[in-house]
C-alpha cells in the first residue's frame, strides 16, 4: 500500500468523523472552489451555482459517512462530481415542475445533465481538478518568487515564446529559462504535495 493511498483513506476517514469539525473545515476551505467550477462545467449560472454549492455542501455531509473509499474502483472526485451532477438535476427538475405554467424552460439543461454518463463524469471530475490544483498550488507558491519570476513565468503559461518574454521584460533569454525552470519544479512539487494531502 503506497503512502499516496493511505494518506487519502486518512483524509476520509477524518472527514466521516461528523465530530471532527477541523477536518470539514479544512474540506470545505479546499474543496468548495472545486465544486463551484464542476458546477459551472455543467453550463449553470453563477448565482445558481452559488446557492448549488451550499446544497452539494450539506449533501457530501450527510453522504460522507456511508462513503466507501476503493481506489481501484471509483476516485473520491469522481464520487463527489456525480454527486454534484445528481444535486444539479434534481435542483432544476424541481425547478422546472414548480414552474411548468411559466415561460422559464430548463429542458435543455436538464437534458445535457441528463446525458452524461459516468465515464464522461470521471473526466469532468480529471479534467476540473487538474485546472483546480494548478491554480491552488500557484497561489500557494507565487509569493515565494521575485515580481520578475512571476511575470516570467505567468508569461510563459499564456503561450508566449522565450523570445517574446525577453524583449518584454528586457532581459536574457536564459533568465526566462531559469525562471521558468525553478518555479516549474517547486509547482510540480506543490501539486504533488495537494494531491497527497486533498486526496481525491
Amino acid at each position: 500500500m503506497s503512502t499516496d493511498y493511505n494518506t487519502r483513506e486518512t483524509l476520509l476517514q477524518k472527514l466521516q468523523k461528523a465530530e471532527d469539525e477541523h477536518s470539514w473545515d479544512d474540506f470545505v476551505k479546499y474543496y468548495e472552489g472545486y465544486i463551484y467550477v464542476v458546477i459551472r462545467s455543467f453550463g449553470v449560472d453563477i448565482n445558481t451555482s452559488e446557492d448549488l454549492l451550499q446544497d452539494v455542501l450539506i449533501k457530501v455531509w450527510k453522504a460522507l459517512p456511508k462513503f466507501e473509499y476503493h481506489n481501484e474502483k471509483c476516485r473520491f472526485r469522481t464520487w463527489l462530481c456525480v454527486l454534484i451532477r445528481n444535486t444539479t438535476y434534481n435542483f432544476f427538475k424541481s425547478k422546472a415542475n414548480r414552474q411548468s405554467n411559466s415561460n422559464v424552460s430548463y429542458d435543455d439543461l436538464l437534458s445535457s445533465l441528463n446525458l452524461i454518463s459516468e465515464p464522461e463524469i470521471d473526466k469532468i471530475a480529471e479534467l476540473e481538478w487538474k485546472s483546480y490544483v494548478s491554480n491552488l498550488a500557484w497561489e500557494n507558491v507565487k509569493d515565494g518568487f521575485s515580481d520578475a519570476a512571476r511575470q516570467v513565468f505567468e508569461s510563459s503559461i499564456i503561450g508566449e515564446s522565450n523570445d517574446t518574454i525577453a524583449a518584454k521584460f528586457n532581459i536574457p533569454e536564459s533568465s526566462v529559462r531559469v525562471h521558468r525552470s525553478r518555479i516549474k519544479k517547486v509547482l510540480i512539487k506543490e501539486i504533488a504535495r495537494l494531491n497527497i494531502e486533498l486526496g481525491g
